[in-house]
């Protein structure tokens, strides 16, 4: 460790920024390959038409509508009243 030179530490430094460049290649190559495949499964599939689309959306709205008429509190008020709980007490410390 005595005869550590800096030409040793240049070589070293050089040696290092080499390794991440080649890593950061090998990860931008997988990237592409995955970008690739995921174009080409969507491209397969045939995309939805309106009218469906038109249809799952009034399906969703019936299905949220029903469950507020069966007397249960829809998720979103569930959430916002645990999150007003929550910094309710957060400021009582």
């Amino acid at each position: 460790m005595a005869n550590f030179t800096i030409l040793d530490g240049f070589v070293l430094m050089i040696a290092a920024m080499l390794t991440v460049f080649v890593v950061l290649l090998g990860l931008w190559g997988i990237l592409i390959i995955v970008r690739k495949l995921v174009e080409r499964e969507t491209t397969e599939q045939p995309a939805p038409t309106s009218n469906n689309q038109a249809e799952v959306i009034q399906n969703q709205e019936k299905a949220s509508e029903e469950q507020t008429e069966n007397g249960s509190i829809p998720p979103e008020k569930v959430a916002l009243i645990m999150s007003l709980l929550v910094d309710k007490s957060k400021r009582n410390k």
